[in-house]
């Protein structure tokens, strides 16, 4: 508590000495977990998790048969030829577990990329209230030990206005 007025009261002398620079502080991470946009980019990436989870179920399930099928046949298979095959399914078992690796690194960069497309897209918006608060500058909560007046922060003005605006990301942006 003591640490708190003593930086609110050097904060509020050091301000009095600096031309009038309003800095306001919006979150990110709100912003995408709290917009109508960064909701339905959530749940486009769970569902598109989902379908490559049991996509990889049922390849898992594949391979489990296939290789109860060699245990099944190596008794009465020559040395050989049960090499040839077994060699084959490690390969194949092998290029399957790639693929789903790549599809899930895949994934994730598509959610990167989406989020991003997203960031370019608050830039204007960002603007907007920066010039309606008179703010010169605006920094990204990133800190829970930040200490942040309540005025200062814009996260819940601009989840409204980006609501307002770009919706889901998927219907026409309103003005």
């Amino acid at each position: 508590m003591t640490v708190a007025a003593s930086v609110m009261y050097v904060s509020s002398a050091f301000a009095q000495s600096l031309p009038n620079v309003q800095v306001l502080v919006v979150d990110l991470d709100r912003v995408f977990t709290e917009t109508v946009y960064g909701q339905r980019l959530q749940s486009d990436f769970r569902e598109a998790e989902r379908a490559l989870a049991d996509d990889f179920n049922r390849i898992a399930g594949e391979l489990i048969a296939e290789e109860k099928q060699l245990r099944d046949i190596r008794a009465e298979t020559p040395p050989d030829e049960f090499r040839t095959l077994a060699e084959a399914f490690d390969s194949k078992s092998n290029k399957l577990r790639l693929e789903q690796s790549e599809r899930r690194n895949k994934l994730t960069q598509d959610l990167q990329v989406a989020r991003e497309n997203l960031l370019r897209q608050l830039g204007p918006i960002f603007s907007q209230l920066m010039q309606e608060r008179g703010a010169s500058i605006l920094i990204q909560k990133d800190d829970q030990r930040m200490i942040v007046f309540p005025h200062a922060d814009i996260t819940q003005s601009a989840i409204a206005l980006i609501d307002q605006r770009l919706g889901d990301g998927i219907a026409t942006p309103k003005n």
